[in-house]
């Protein structure tokens, strides 16, 4: 009887190792692939041609790549091209309401540097206004963000077809700045304008060799210090770390829940979230050697951290507990988030830190603490709607119920106790920041908020006042507080200190979740109260 499980997950496992195995290779069979490793100047740091493309072709159209051409052999193909590459109708419109008020097509999406720029007074207008409220600390319109952004990918299309933000001749042990072959005359830009007439010219076998020499001397000429960092960007791109681990953790879940009284599948569940721990971590480990710093700086980071964070103190309860449901909930949550991560228009960029974030030991300290409280309180989350999910069904007994709710509440009390540590360092290092230990911002009033929250319902349950069922259902009402705290202040308030830059977007998906939860909360309660 035991013969179609271990068959199925088997297959399972065999299927996730042939998955994983072939793109961790990162050989797409490009021409283009040998350039990957070109080392440039950009964004305050030194790194990758091929991190340096895909962040400029995922910014100008607004995806991973275009019309299914590899992001190097775009942006090759753009330089090859100079002035002729302002014809590519690659410039995603932010919006209908920009197009119409540009009096461009509103059925197209995709348009060129040449349709775009008769409009270029509308869009200048349109940021200065922006930039004013900015400075004024308002929030601008949305119309007034979409100029901004279409207004950031036609100057990085400019200045491709220019050759300015294509800095990869090194400058001299005295000048960390590196040079533009538009800006050099000499011998260095003239091979590298040979590379890239060598490859528009498609003499792909002698850009491959000339790439290579090309490289070597720039490794020397800089006396190796990018070679290893270089290496690894490439190697974070081609293996795709957090891709891979949302996929095993969604396995694990899958494989626990359904053969949790399999021995085999037990054991399979355990190697797939083992599998997803070591991708999860591997990606971490890759982002902190490239950047030299905690991965926390951005939204992006944030949830990738967070994520792991969660299924670390999952898999420590666990085992103290000897219960994998810790486990298997927190796969569940993690696989989810990750997924919302890829579908939120979140900036996943290798990038420097902005100047308020550049203190490593605070970063490490207060932002690593306050992130892992969300990871705990995401697994509290979770939790509770394996609490109300299991009393839908009658699967809950009175002990059982007993034993679910003091699991969620262990976990919220770690949760409180990280919050609460984490606030107060942050305190003390917007003391050293900014002079003052507290200012009423956004962010800081939204945390002393979800910190009250999760204590009040520590301290009900504390005193036997709210039993299992409205423990589960406080666990998850107290997410939304992290939801407002952690995504809500930089992309919906969008001000404060704390919010580096503005954030936008996104909110579609957000709404979704709202919505869904919703829906999940008044059904729960409707069952619950029907029942007489």
């Amino acid at each position: 009887m035991n013969h179609t499980p271990k068959m199925f997950v088997r297959g399972l496992a065999l299927s996730f190792l042939l998955v994983c195995g072939f793109p961790a290779l990162g050989f797409s069979g490009s021409p283009a692939d040998a350039a990957r490793s070109i080392a440039i100047q950009h964004n305050g740091r030194v790194k990758s041609f091929d991190a340096f493309s895909r962040q400029t072709v995922e910014t100008i159209s607004g995806k991973k790549n275009w019309h299914h051409e590899s992001p190097v052999a775009l942006v090759l193909k753009a330089l090859y091209l100079k002035e002729g590459a302002s014809q590519i109708p690659w410039i995603r419109m932010p919006s209908k309401e920009l197009s119409a008020k540009l009096g461009l097509p509103q059925d197209r999406f995709d348009f060129s540097y040449e349709e775009i720029i008769p409009g270029a007074a509308t869009i200048e207008s349109l940021v200065r206004h922006s930039q004013t409220k900015r400075d004024n600390d308002e929030r601008p319109l949305k119309l007034e963000q979409d100029a901004e952004t279409l207004f950031q990918r036609m100057i990085l299309v400019k200045e491709l077809t220019e050759w300015e933000s294509v800095k990869v001749i090194p400058g001299d042990e005295k000048d960390n700045r590196w040079l533009s072959p538009h800006e050099d005359r000499g011998a260095r830009a003239a091979g590298f304008h040979k590379l890239v007439e060598l490859y528009g010219t498609k003499q792909y076998d002698q850009f491959t060799q000339e790439t290579k020499r090309w490289i070597e001397d720039t490794h020397e000429a800089t006396g190796g210090r990018f070679r290893h960092k270089i290496g690894l960007e490439i190697c974070y791109f081609a293996s795709q770390p957090f891709q891979w681990s949302w996929v095993a953790y969604l396995l694990a879940f899958v494989v626990i829940t359904a053969y949790r009284k399999s021995r085999t599948g037990r054991a399979l569940g355990i190697f797939f979230l083992a599998a997803a721990l070591f991708f999860h971590s591997f990606g971490l480990v890759l982002r902190i050697l490239i950047l030299e710093r905690p991965p926390v700086s951005n939204m992006y980071e944030s949830m990738v951290y967070m994520n792991w964070a969660l299924m670390v103190v999952a898999g420590l309860f666990s085992l103290v507990k000897k219960n994998l449901t810790f486990a298997s909930v927190g796969a569940a949550i993690s696989a989810l988030i990750m997924i919302y991560g890829t579908l939120l228009p979140l900036d996943s960029n290798l990038e420097v830190l902005v100047p308020v974030l550049r203190s490593n030991y605070w970063l490490t300290i207060h932002v690593l603490t306050i992130v892992s409280s969300y990871g705990v309180f995401g697994l509290a989350m979770g939790l509770g709607h394996r609490h109300l999910i299991l009393e839908w069904r009658g699967k809950l007994p009175k002990a059982a119920a007993d034993m679910s709710a003091n699991l969620i509440y262990r976990v919220i009390q770690v949760g409180v106790l990280l919050l609460g540590v984490g606030t107060v360092l942050g305190g003390v290092w917007a003391n050293e920041s900014w002079g003052r230990f507290w200012g009423w911002d956004p962010k800081e009033t939204w945390a002393l908020i979800t910190f009250l929250g999760y204590l009040v319902v520590v301290h009900l349950r504390y005193s036997k006042l709210i039993n299992g069922y409205w423990m589960a259902v406080s666990a998850i009402v107290g997410f939304l507080l992290v939801l407002m705290t952690w995504y809500g202040v930089n992309f919906v308030l969008g001000r404060g200190l704390h919010s580096y830059g503005f954030g936008s977007g996104g909110m579609t998906w957000v709404m979704y979740y709202l919505v869904v939860e919703l829906t999940f909360l008044v059904g729960a309660l409707l069952k619950k109260y029907s029942k007489g």
